[in-house]
């Protein structure tokens, strides 16, 4: 799970940064708000825990510029036992949770995964372009019809969408679809599938990227 922790105390950015890790979760740290914008604009993650006050752009802030972006990362916020008025404010615009400080890092590992959990079980129908995957089903629509595909392929299909057109590391692809144990190039491999895929569908949805610099789907201009 891919986590990103905005936290302008560099002390306990890195205290919890370790926290999170010694429990599995793989963290990118940010100190400032513009920082973590940049990182969610460029990266998906799993889950977005937002400290409130942070100099650049505070939480709330990021919080409402990647929601109007369309980008659905759900997000914590961490806040002071004071901040009343924010955490009203910060679930208006589309918090899914928050944690006071000081916090039991126990709660905030559970939090965090009950987060990613809501997201990851909220539909098996997943849409990008004039795409839609059906992840149980294993089915790629479009306007022209649907294809069915296998399983891996509607799993890497399904977490380029969720990503929103952001690159995704081929290492989280690899343990997300293969649980670590992906052979080298498959991902290229299933990648070159899907873009035949989606070219039989006459989608104007692509995979492109690669091993190196990471994956993403896109939509071609004028398809």
């Amino acid at each position: 799970m891919r986590v990103l922790l905005a936290e302008d105390n560099v002390r306990l950015a890195r205290a919890t940064e370790v926290i999170l890790e010694k429990n599995g979760l793989t963290v990118e740290v940010s100190h400032d708000g513009l920082e973590a914008l940049d990182a969610l604009d460029s990266g998906y993650f799993d889950v977005a825990v937002l400290d409130i006050m942070m100099p650049g752009l505070d939480g709330l802030e990021v919080l409402r510029r990647v929601r109007a972006e369309g980008n659905d990362v759900p997000v914590i916020l961490l806040t002071a036992k004071t901040q009343v008025d924010d955490k009203v404010a910060g679930l208006g615009d589309g918090a899914d949770d928050y944690i006071t400080k000081p916090y039991d890092s126990r709660e905030l590992v559970a939090r965090i995964r009950a987060a990613a959990r809501h997201r990851s079980g909220a539909s098996s129908k997943v849409r990008f372009g004039d795409l839609v995957i059906e992840e149980d089903s294993s089915t790629l629509t479009t306007r022209t019809g649907s294809l069915g595909v296998n399983q891996r392929e509607a799993q890497m299909a399904a977490l380029l969408a969720h990503a929103g057109g952001r690159t995704v590391d081929t290492d989280w692809l690899r343990e997300r679809v293969w649980d670590g144990e992906a052979l080298d190039g498959e991902v290229e491999l299933y990648a070159s599938y899907l873009n035949g895929k989606l070219d039989a569908l006459g989608s104007c949805v692509k995979v492109e990227g690669s091993d190196r610099d990471g994956w993403r789907m896109v939509e071609t201009v004028g398809a």
